[in-house]
């Protein structure tokens, strides 16, 4: 992509497939996505078919473009991979982590942990905007600590993996208060072993947290499947 128009439309859709403002089998219009960020269609086309190339759109005849959908297995593929990639970085980041990035770590922990308080006290479930909220900061303490890895080719794969993972989750993982909860708590034990620069233990804590994320991930996948069958 050589504009910076098109540039700007692939950030937007991007951005738009991370927070889960179009989950999978989402028809992609050009015009539409044009007038959000005021660009004609000719720059949102060439984004999305560089998105396409990298596999979190399907250009589909007479459909047009549609947010690709996931199986179970690939999502078991892209949690190994973030497993692998992610604790190493964690590792790394005990070892490389700067005074600033540890600020940042413990800004992002602040800033959810008051989302956690909030949802406690309002004894309701979490409406959107906290839910997105909390995701955005979830996505924004793994990027710190990738970047503190200091190893830049990651940045890119594994921000990838975020997005296909989270197309897999879209209106099917409930940021229940103790979701958000124990997020929290494995978010709270990874930043701990970093800050003390402690790499084995920052290893083992973001392998944990992975884990059990793809544990949630797919009972939730197969408790949607099953409630599906019993409805078809």
């Amino acid at each position: 992509m050589s504009s910076n128009h098109s540039q700007r439309a692939y950030r937007h859709i991007r951005k738009k497939l991370l927070d889960g403002s179009v989950p999978p089998g989402s028809r992609l219009s050009y015009g539409t996505i044009g007038k959000e960020i005021g660009v004609s269609a000719t720059p949102v086309r060439e984004a999305i078919g560089q998105l396409a190339s990298e596999g979190f759109i399907e250009l589909v005849p007479q459909l047009g473009a549609v947010v690709r959908e996931l199986t179970r297995e690939e999502a078991i593929e892209l949690y190994e991979l973030r497993e692998a990639m992610e604790s190493y970085a964690a590792a790394r980041a005990a070892e490389r982590i700067s005074e600033r990035q540890l600020g940042e770590l413990t800004d992002i922990l602040a800033e959810a942990a008051n989302l956690v308080d909030k949802v406690r006290k309002s004894k309701k479930p979490t409406d959107e905007s906290i839910a997105k909220k909390f995701h955005s900061l979830d996505l924004a303490f793994h990027m710190t600590i990738i970047e503190a890895s200091r190893n830049r080719r990651m940045l890119k794969v594994v921000g990838d993996s975020h997005i296909l993972t989270r197309i897999f989750q879209a209106d099917r993982h409930e940021f229940r208060l103790d979701i958000l909860e124990t997020t929290q708590a494995e978010h709270e034990a990874i930043a701990k072993a970093i800050s003390s620069r402690d790499a084995a233990a920052s290893h083992d804590a973001m392998q944990r947290h992975i884990r059990n994320s793809l544990d949630l991930t797919l009972t939730e996948a197969d408790e949607e499947n099953a409630d599906r069958w019993w409805t078809e």
